[in-house]
């Protein structure tokens, strides 16, 4: 594990720097309140503050001599590739199902398929978190989702 920390905690600090570096070509400010660059830039700040207590938490942390590389092999990285997979059929298939019933095949594929959740709490999680994000985005923020050509 300290190796993986080290080299996640590595990472995001970078990435963190990133953030922070591009959330300050955004105004911090508007005319009333925060601007589009004021959460952004805090957030960067927050994520490298937890990937340097990762850092300093793996870095005091004594070696295990049994410790094997920080990449998953065999069934773990099947279920990281059947996850990648199913994150791009995904993607590409928003427009053409629509996001209600994209996303409720997604979430059921990650419970059948990755996961080996019986059908009946498959198909409950994949209803319940697929109306729960229509409720959030559709009803109360008013965000249009894509829809197919059936209008769902």
């Amino acid at each position: 594990m300290k190796k993986a920390d080290l080299i996640t905690g590595f990472v995001l600090l970078v990435l963190s720097g990133y953030v922070i570096q591009e959330s300050w070509r955004m105004p911090s400010s508007a005319t009333f309140g925060p601007g589009s660059g004021f959460l952004p830039f805090w957030l960067g700040v927050l994520m490298a503050l937890l990937a340097l207590i990762l850092l300093f938490n793996a870095w005091r942390r004594p070696s295990d001599p049994k410790e094997g590389s920080p990449f998953p092999g065999g069934k773990p990285l099947l279920r990281v590739v059947a996850v990648m997979v199913g994150l791009g059929v995904y993607i590409s298939l928003m427009e053409v199902l629509g996001f209600l019933l994209n996303t409720f095949l997604f979430v059921a594929y990650l419970m059948r398929a990755v996961e080996r959740e019986r059908l009946p709490m498959t198909a409950l999680t994949a209803f319940l978190t697929t109306a729960g994000l229509y409720l959030i985005f559709q009803v109360l923020l008013g965000i249009t989702l894509p829809r197919n050509m059936f209008g769902l």
